[in-house]
């Protein structure tokens, strides 16, 4: 009976104890639901979202892919049309390198086959070369002659020509050989010009122009007269007539010139005259070398009468007016022969020469 009075009240505190865990789990446990529900909420909501963000990077990314893969068709179709325009471009310059190769070669064995018959025609022919210098030395005459007025050199080249000739020995030249005399007698007939000479004499009157002094007005001085009056009573009527002259000579002067009086020329027209003076014999030297007779002429002229008129009779001018008298009958043009009779004969001789020569290849 004590026993069982004692356990009684542990067991109701126990249960006790139970009933109101219980009690308090009871009142807990709706909350603990309500947060589980929105924690799937999200979790959905964050798998939702995830899904979508990689399928729109995969659509994003897919689209680019496929772009860049059209590009790269593209780009590797342009590469390969290049690759085959390069290609066949390549293709033509090798043909057309081989092409010229085998023209170059068959070039260079004709070169060939030409050289070796020229020097089998050079051993049978070797006159051939000194007619062809003969000619040259007749051209080369007849440009010395023409361009340069040089006859002196011109007759020794056709000399020149005449010994080459001489030296082949031919009688088959004799014509040309007589035309190469005919043509240097003709050059030695031409009058020679001393240019230099002709041009320095110019020079020395040019260099006397600065000495020349201008012709002024010099007019004569008139006599003085005689007013001195007579002491003899006889001689009134001379007195008289002293007295009068003697009178008006403070009123009026009047004196007699003889000749043409010339108007005096300032410095600067004196420097102008001396100066186109100085032009004109310039003119003159270049007349000489340019063979103008008539501008010669004329700027001698010209100079002669600027001399005459404007310039005092002293020595310096007779000198130059000596000279300029002296220069003026100088002939200065020079009739040189048209052409060279033995050029064209020659020329006709190579030629013909050349022809069989190139009939024989």
């Amino acid at each position: 009976m004590t026993g069982t009075t004692a356990a009684d009240p542990v067991q109701a505190d126990t249960t006790a104890a139970a009933g109101s865990a219980k009690a308090d789990a009871a009142a807990t446990q709706p909350p603990a639901k309500a947060n589980t529900s929105s924690a799937k909420g999200l979790a959905i909501a964050a798998i939702v979202l995830a899904l979508g963000l990689t399928a729109g990077l995969y659509w994003h990314g897919h689209n680019q892919a496929v772009a860049q893969a059209e590009q790269l068709n593209r780009l590797q179709a342009e590469l390969a049309q290049q690759q085959g325009a390069l290609q066949a471009a390549r293709t033509e310059q090798e043909a057309r390198l081989k092409d010229l190769l085998n023209s170059q070669n068959t070039t260079a064995e004709q070169l060939d086959g030409l050289s070796r018959k020229v020097l089998d025609l050079d051993s049978k022919r070797p006159n051939d070369w000194m007619l062809a210098e003969a000619e040259y030395l007749v051209r080369m005459a007849g440009r010395k002659m023409w361009l340069e007025q040089d006859v002196v050199a011109a007759a020794m080249m056709l000399a020149n020509a005449d010994e080459r000739l001489a030296a082949l020995n031919d009688p088959s030249l004799i014509p040309i050989r007589q035309a190469l005399a005919e043509d240097i007698a003709g050059i030695k007939s031409v009058q020679k010009v001393d240019r230099e000479g002709l041009v320095i004499k110019l020079n020395n009157i040019n260099e006397q122009v600065d000495r020349l002094q201008l012709a002024g007005v010099i007019m004569a001085r008139a006599e003085e007269p005689d007013f001195t009056l007579s002491g003899d009573i006889g001689d009134w009527q001379e007195n008289l007539k002293k007295s009068w002259a003697s009178f008006s000579d403070n009123f009026v002067t009047v004196r007699r010139r003889d000749g043409n009086v010339e108007a005096l020329l300032s410095p600067q027209q004196h420097w102008y005259l001396s100066e186109n003076l100085k032009g004109k014999l310039l003119q003159a030297q270049l007349a000489v070398y340019r063979e103008q007779q008539e501008v010669y002429d004329s700027a001698l002229a010209q100079s002669r009468q600027w001399l005459q008129d404007y310039f005092a009779d002293d020595s310096v001018r007779q000198f130059m007016l000596e000279q300029i008298e002296q220069l003026s009958g100088q002939q200065i043009d020079v009739d040189y022969p048209e052409q060279f009779t033995a050029q064209d004969r020659l020329q006709q001789l190579l030629d013909d020469r050349l022809q069989r020569l190139l009939t024989g290849l």
